[in-house]
């Protein structure tokens, strides 16, 4: 294996025209989405959707936006995670506070498949835009509410962000380990992979059912649900007799002498991932470490000396040697790459994995594209991100507003 550090490239190296004009059809090309969400996991579950085809339209605080629109560190004029999970939607500024904003929204939900807010439970209803009211417009209207701890629960009310879900959900410990003291993730894991791919997935079972019964339903997501769920993998042990009251179920298999993480000597690291007997005995001939071959799941003391013994074989040569070395002798040892190394390997090269778009206002932006793959072919949205409001007029044109009524709305501050 080889790092190299040359350029990101859009899909299949083509230019962004050659790909668009060779591309088909979204999978999702045909579905109207509302997007009510701010900042993170809704941005990334209708980033997606929008990638995959959808019509998605930013239904936005006027004057002021998403959050995010805003928040450093910005390009030129705005900022760069807006930029990177905005492409190719179309904004519309509401005031749902007001009533002529709320009857616009509600004719736009006459027209659209999906409509994904991320409010605090309740605030829908008190704006008089609760599942129910925005049935009687559109009773196929799938709606999905992405929140932290879900619609009810002694929790549902509680002020939190990504870390907090982590941590009062169990992950933080596995995460952690056995250390005393648990450490912030790098990554919002939860918003992402919890909340934001489980309404993903949710709200494409609900479009399923929508278009078969003719009924909308309401999708409650939570991102606690979701890391609950990734927790049940590793909880599963305390069904099994003797175990049932380990606190931590993180020790086996996740942190072995031979699934672990060590450093090289020039300070670089190495992911080894010996877990089958083949990988285990070609690591320990690798390493020159024949007196271990048959005591590769030992515990306690022994299992700490394994480890050092482990850790005293890597530090005698450099990433590149064991690279080397791995290349030809199969046994799941790779290195740690830096995110800009991963981004801009070979392999994320050949996979199209980060695109271009072309921002008249930005300027060229590289962002990591759509990971999913049909028939070959990754679909993104190449689009820039709307201008706040840029496509208010002619969405509300297009749902039967005048130019008399869009002055209204401006006049009484709803748009």
């Amino acid at each position: 294996m080889t790092i190299d550090a040359g350029r990101a490239t859009t899909v299949d190296d083509r230019s962004k025209s050659a790909a668009e004009a060779a591309s088909p059809a979204g999978p999702l090309m045909g579905v109207r989405v509302l997007d009510l969400t701010r900042l993170l996991p809704g941005a990334y579950c209708t980033q997606m959707l929008a990638d995959l085809g959808a019509d998605v339209i930013k239904v936005e605080q006027p004057g002021r936006g998403d959050y995010w629109r805003w928040s450093p560190p910005t390009v030129r004029t705005q900022g760069a995670q807006f930029l990177a999970l905005n492409r190719g939607k179309r904004s519309v500024t509401l005031d749902l506070k007001t009533d002529g904003g709320r009857e616009a929204l509600l004719r736009l939900c006459a027209t659209a498949d999906v409509l994904i807010e991320g409010f605090r439970p309740g605030v829908m209803g008190r704006l008089g835009l609760s599942p129910e009211a925005l049935h009687a417009r559109n009773p196929k209207l799938v709606v999905c509410a992405l929140t932290g701890f879900g619609q009810d629960g002694p929790w549902a009310q509680v002020a939190a962000h990504d870390l907090n879900y982590v941590g009062m959900t169990g992950l933080l410990q596995l995460v952690n380990g056995r250390s005393a003291a648990p450490r912030a993730t790098g990554l919002p894991i939860g918003d992402i992979g919890a909340g934001a791919l489980m309404a993903i997935g949710g709200i494409l079972a609900a479009l399923v059912d929508a278009r078969s019964s003719g009924r909308g339903r309401f999708v409650d997501v939570s991102v606690a649900d979701g890391l609950y769920s990734w927790v049940g993998f590793m909880t599963a042990c305390w069904n099994v007799p003797g175990m049932e009251g380990v606190d931590v179920p993180f020790d086996a298999p996740f942190d072995k002498p031979f699934y672990s993480v060590y450093e090289t000597a020039d300070g670089r690291h190495l992911v080894v991932g010996a877990y089958e007997e083949k990988f285990w005995q070609t690591l320990c001939a690798a390493l020159d470490l024949p007196e271990w071959l048959d005591r590769q799941w030992c515990g306690g003391e022994e299992e700490d000396r394994l480890r050092a013994a482990i850790a005293a074989a890597f530090k005698r040569r450099t990433l590149d040697d064991w690279l080397a070395v791995f290349a030809e002798h199969e046994a799941c040892v790779t290195p740690v790459l830096t995110t800009r190394e991963a981004l801009e390997s070979p392999h994320a090269k050949a996979r199209g994995s980060v695109i271009t778009v072309d921002d008249p206002v930005e300027g060229p932006l590289r962002h990591v594209g759509n990971p999913l793959r049909f028939d070959g072919h990754a679909f993104n949205a190449l689009a820039p991100v709307p201008r706040l409001g840029a496509d208010g007029e002619a969405l509300l044109r297009e749902v039967g507003y005048t130019a008399a009524d869009i002055e209204d709305l401006r006049a009484n501050g709803a748009m």
